[in-house]
């Protein structure tokens, strides 16, 4: 998602029918467009480096992950409260 929402943010900050290359997401993504023979504008995108595309996706599962434990721990720390307190 944060790859695809980078690609769009660069298609939309284009300015003007001049060759234009960018990278993002720290040099993993770039878009470029050119004129073609006909006049057109020709566009390119993709990875170039995938190394920071594969740093996102570790981070953003880690994080996923502990936030996922963190949530089922306190939930069952609740129930036990919930539990103590209905048997006192």
């Amino acid at each position: 998602m944060t790859a695809t929402a980078a690609l769009m943010y660069l298609m939309f900050s284009t300015d003007g029918d001049k060759p234009i290359y960018r990278e993002t997401l720290f040099g993993s993504l770039f878009f470029k467009t050119q004129a073609t023979h006909e006049g057109a504008t020709g566009v390119t995108m993709g990875v170039a480096n995938p190394t920071a595309l594969i740093i996102a996706f570790v981070l953003y599962t880690v994080v996923l992950t502990m936030s996922h434990i963190t949530y089922q721990g306190l939930k069952h720390r609740r129930d036990q409260l919930i539990r103590q307190k209905s048997t006192s």
